[in-house]
Parts: C-alpha cells; structure tokens; sequence
C-alpha cells in the first residue's frame, strides 16, 4: 500500500508541476503580446537611436555651427500681419527647421521679445527639408500670434536645437 500511495503522490507531483510549467508559459506568451510594440521607421528616415550609436541623442556631436545659417527676409512679403523668410543652412548636417518663430522689437536700440496674444499657444511639431540649395522659404502669420505689428523695426527668431535649443536671428525688417 505505500508503494501505491507513494506512487501517486510522485504522479500528482509531476502533474502539478507540469500545469505551473504550462501555467507560467502562458503567462509571459499573454504579457508578450500585450506589452510588445514593432516600429516602424518608414524608409529614408534616420532615427538617433541610444542602441545604434551607443551615444543618446542629447549627446550627439553634430557638424554644424548657427554662423552657417542665414534667415532672410524677403523685402517684398513684408506687411504688419505676416512676412516671408528665406532660410540657407550651409551646414553639412543641417538643423530641422519647423514651424516656431519668434518676433523681436528694436526699442531704443535695444531687441525686447513681443509677447504673444495668448498664453495657449500651440506649434506643430514638423521638421521641413531644405531644397537642393540648402534653403526653405517659409511665410510667417505674426497676426495669429503676436497681432498686428505696429510701426519699428522687427527681426524674426528660429530657435533649432543643437544639444539645447539655441536661437538664430533674421536680418531686420521695418513696419512702416
């Protein structure tokens, strides 16, 4: 009688230790498949990725400097609500331009930021390729986020982010 009792006992031994292997198994199988993500990187695209470099994104080392950058302005889109820039970044890897500006009043000789209308402003957070000679013109609405300038003379500021975010100035305009 122990031979028989000592024998089931080892049956249900191994029984309940196969259902904990089974068990467990589908337990990382299930939390697998709800926690894992595949990313897609559409083609062309160059993501600074920790595990490529082996240096993060903050403390990549570019070859690029803000004296490679001009912002124009183009003389014959300026008027009170919006002006056009032309943009050339010389730089061998260029900085993202979106759509962020900033605007400047000269005030007794001085740059003073204007503030903008609304403490709920929003930027859409786009980066726009440069064309074939390095430059990307784009047009600026002051009015829906500073109103319409008053007479004086403005420059237009791009920040762009180079380990931090720095800025880069425009030429100066004049609202007559």
């Amino acid at each position: 009688m122990n031979k028989k009792i000592i024998a089931v006992i080892v049956v249900l031994i191994i029984v309940i230790i196969g259902v904990v292997v089974i068990l467990y198994n589908n337990r990382d199988e299930k939390t697998d498949s709800i926690n894992s993500t595949n990313s897609y990187i559409p083609e062309g695209v160059n993501v600074a990725d920790e595990n490529e470099t082996g240096v993060s994104a903050d403390n990549m080392e570019f070859n690029r400097k803000p004296e490679n950058v001009t912002i124009e302005i183009l003389s014959n889109t300026i008027s009170n609500t919006s002006v056009e820039i032309l943009i050339t970044d010389n730089n061998v890897e260029q900085y993202g331009w979106g759509v962020e500006f900033r605007v400047q009043e000269k005030v007794n000789g001085e740059w003073k930021d204007l503030n903008y209308i609304s403490d709920d402003i929003s930027w859409t957070d786009i980066a726009y390729e440069l064309n074939a000679d390095n430059q990307l013109t784009q047009k600026l609405d002051i009015e829906k986020y500073y109103g319409k300038l008053n007479n004086g003379i403005y420059r237009i500021i791009k920040p762009v982010y180079d380990n931090e975010y720095i800025d880069i100035y425009s030429n100066e305009f004049e609202i007559k």
